[in-house]
């Protein structure tokens, strides 16, 4: 096999990682057009830290392969993490990569994952490709190859295990306050300048290497949507692996504002001088004429606010948000901007201006609805048509207060895109539940702040004097198959027509009609609402609402709702959720199980704003273990709500 491969007969390639997870050697493999710029600022780090290093040309002429060889195996998380650090110190990775892009080390896993034997790399002095000038190793100097291939290989040195983990000790045990990126300040004795605009601003020459992992590590996340997705067999297409959030330019990295307080606490605690330069926009003063009169736990809020320029505020359901959002904005008395992400709060934080602020609908500015004008004092806006914005420099220095609602939508790309463009002195999230379904709420705070306030629930309603009543239902519903992840629509399709669990939620609902005045009916499933429509329709007045609804025939509904035309309301919750403001509806039915504790509050929202002590039925499908353990994280909720 040598013999064929070194006449150029046939080709030999190894697998670099052994059984016991070590290799003999590591090397990098460059392909694209400046492949050999790149290769050498490589090769040049490595000679700098002290790693004999070779470069050789691959088999097509058109990249290289760096190569490092050692004097005994050794482990290859441990070589690969010094190849990494070897790429970022050459400019080659950013520093700021948890999991680097680059995957072309040879080997490229830490360990084996028992589904094969790693990766492939084909062995120099192929005969065929040495006559072009390939497949052998070159002079760094002149990038032409070395005239006597088999004398050059008895002169390669290889690297001890003793020095190897020395210059692992050196690299990951850093010194105290070391400069690690400094090319132009070489004074120990420096001050970290942390400039607040749009974003933080850090100059990279004033970053310690102890900082640059702090970030690396802090902002630079799993998502955990990629992990869900990629479990259950979804195509991941599309879904970050990785939030990462640093941005970075030659001279500057650049991080979200909200983290600024996690950034001074490490400074402070690791002993790193610093100065801030505050440099956020304030406007021209605007005096707004607000008419609002605050209740007790509002006024609680408002005192926690004043004392920060930026933050999240937790408020449940009918406490009042919006009301805590624009008495901000009058008392900051900054041209203010309110983004959204449903045309219902688009409309609704348009007529609470007018209400409150006694400002006409002409002066307010609209950014959506097929709109694009900036009020003199307030705007509302689409957030997704604020992303089809081409030049933010028209607009990103116009407000000096911004405030986002239901601010739990920030992990969503389009938010951080867009609000990373605004340099507005005040930046205020507001949100009924920080809380996210894949438990990626830290990116709210990272681009907002911490949470300033959080309004209590349970002492919400003590305030209102209001005894919410929850009626916990058992129902008969199994599955006649052991239940997977990959089965979830066919056990949905059979909770959703089982005749005997419809039947004990009919019988509920019929049971209770004269009690209440009104009854609101959340699935999940539009399938659903249409049959519990189909047996409800001929006795009551129903009104349907889910996907299939034209915006027109939805808003037609939600204006029926707020007359009063009706008995019960049947929906998806994704159409009767966040941002439906009806304060009318008396007891809620929850007929298809979820787990998620956001959603929870977002439901039962829905029946606190009426003046009678909300009512709540639930079902509990407690013989299939998954709905199951769904429902106890729903009774969680519960438990905190009602203690």
């Amino acid at each position: 096999a040598i013999k064929a491969h070194l006449s150029g007969k046939d080709t030999c390639g190894i697998y670099p990682l052994l059984e016991d997870n070590t290799s003999f050697f590591i090397a990098a493999d460059f392909d694209k057009k400046n492949w050999k710029e790149t290769i050498l600022r490589l090769y040049g780090t490595c000679l700098k830290h002290k790693i004999p290093a070779y470069i050789e040309r691959s088999r097509s002429g058109n990249g290289g392969h760096l190569w490092v060889f050692f004097e005994d195996a050794f482990p290859a998380e441990q070589s690969r993490k010094i190849m990494f650090e070897m790429l970022r110190h050459a400019g080659i990775i950013s520093h700021f990569e948890k999991e680097p892009s680059f995957d072309r080390l040879f080997p490229n896993q830490d360990y084996h994952s028992g589904k094969g034997m790693g990766n492939l790399i084909a062995l120099p002095i192929n005969g065929k490709s040495v006559k072009n000038g390939n497949s052998c190793f070159l002079n760094p100097d002149t990038f032409e190859p070395y005239g006597n291939q088999w004398g050059f290989l008895q002169e390669i040195k290889t690297i001890s295990i003793k020095e190897l983990k020395e210059l692992y000790k050196d690299l990951f045990n850093e010194k105290p306050n070391e400069v690690f990126i400094s090319s132009i300040n070489n004074n120990k004795f420096y001050e970290l300048e942390i400039i607040i605009q749009n974003q933080i601003y850090l100059k990279r020459n004033q970053l310690s290497k102890k900082l640059i992992v702090f970030l690396r590590e802090q902002l630079n996340f799993y998502n955990s949507d990629y992990l869900v997705k990629k479990n259950m067999g979804k195509s991941t297409f599309n879904t970050e692996k990785f939030f990462n959030l640093i941005e970075e330019s030659e001279n500057e990295v650049m991080i979200p504002r909200g983290f600024s307080a996690s950034l001074i606490q490490f400074c402070n605690k690791e002993n790193i001088p610093f100065k801030i330069i505050d440099k956020r926009s304030k406007r021209n003063a605007v005096d707004f004429e607000s008419d609002i009169s605050l209740r007790p736990h509002q006024e609680i809020a408002l005192e926690k606010i004043r004392e920060k320029d930026f933050g999240v505020i937790v408020s449940p359901p009918g406490s009042g948000k919006t009301v805590i959002g624009l008495e901000i904005i009058a008392e900051k008395r900054q041209p203010a901007l309110i983004i959204v992400h449903r045309k219902q709060l688009f409309d609704q934080w348009i007529e609470r201006i007018q209400s409150f602020l006694k400002i006409s609908k002409n002066e307010i500015g609209q950014i959506g609805n097929q709109k694009n004008k900036v009020g003199k004092s307030i705007t509302v806006a689409m957030i997704q048509s604020l992303a089809r914005v081409h030049d933010f420099k028209n607009i990103a220095n116009s407000f000096g207060t911004i405030i986002i609602d239901e601010c739990h939508h920030i992990p969503a790309k389009t938010f951080r895109e867009v609000i990373v463009n605004f340099n507005a002195f005040y930046l205020y999230g507001l949100t009924a539940t920080p809380k996210r379904k894949n438990n990626d709420q830290k990116l709210i705070f990272v681009y907002i702040g911490n949470i300033l306030h959080q309004v209590d629930q349970y002492e919400y309603l003590k305030e209102k004097n209001i005894q919410t009543e929850i009626n916990i239902k058992e129902t008969d519903l199994f599955a006649p198959f052991n239940y997977k992840i990959d089965k979830y629509e066919t056990i949905s399709r059979i909770l959703v027509h089982d005749t005997h669990r419809n039947s004990l939620i009919l019988n509920d609902i019929e049971q209770n009609a004269e009690r209440f005045k009104t009854i609101l009916i959340l699935s999940e499933r539009k399938t659903h609402v249409d049959i519990l429509n189909l047996y409800l329709k001929d006795k009551y007045e129903t009104i349907t609402i889910h996907g299939d609804d034209s915006e027109s025939a939805r808003k037609s509904k939600i204006e029926q709702i707020k007359q009063g035309h009706f008995k019960i309301v049947i929906s998806t919750g994704q159409f009767f959720g966040e941002g439906t403001d009806i304060n009318n509806l008396e007891c809620l039915f929850i007929v298809y199980p979820f787990a998620f504790e956001g959603k929870l509050v977002q439901y039962i929202g829905r029946i606190q704003r009426s003046e009678k002590p909300p009512v709540i039925f639930d079902y509990r499908d407690s013989k299939i273990d998954y709905f199951e353990k769904m429902f106890k994280q729903r009774k969680r909720y519960y438990n905190k709500l009602f203690k």
